[in-house]
């Protein structure tokens, strides 16, 4: 990682080609490697913001991990998602992190008032009975 951090700073026309090798890290799981992965978090934090759409392909647990490290990445990672409309795109995990669901508490257990419920036994259609 660190020869392509060197690469990138002398020739940054080579970024495409780069996010493609670091979308290609992400199918290999680089997260189970930590010292490429700690090479690999520089990586995106200083290509950013053409490292966003790698960074999205995280898992959640890897993605809150890189968030947590690069804390300054969460603001701008939310802006582009809002920006190019992935909202619908995303796992609820990855928007959860990124700030825009939140978890969903209990929710009470509908009630129905006494008026709401029928008081005799007597139907407003003809011949009919309640039971």
């Amino acid at each position: 990682m660190r020869t392509v951090i060197q690469a990138l700073d002398a020739f940054p026309a080579l970024v495409d080609f780069v996010m493609g090798i670091l979308s290609r890290l992400v199918n290999k799981q680089i997260w189970k490697m930590p010292k490429l992965w700690v090479g690999f978090l520089k990586l995106a934090y200083q290509t950013q913001p053409r490292s966003f759409d790698v960074l999205l392909q995280l898992p959640p647990p890897q993605l809150e991990v890189a968030l947590n490290k690069y804390p300054n990445l969460r603001p701008h990672l939310s802006s582009f998602v809002n920006r190019q409309n992935l909202h619908n795109k995303l796992p609820r995990h990855t928007l959860n992190i990124l700030g825009f669901v939140n978890e969903p508490q209990q929710a009470p257990m509908p009630f129905a008032p006494a008026a709401l419920q029928t008081a005799d036994a007597t139907s407003s259609l003809p011949g009919a009975n309640i039971m």
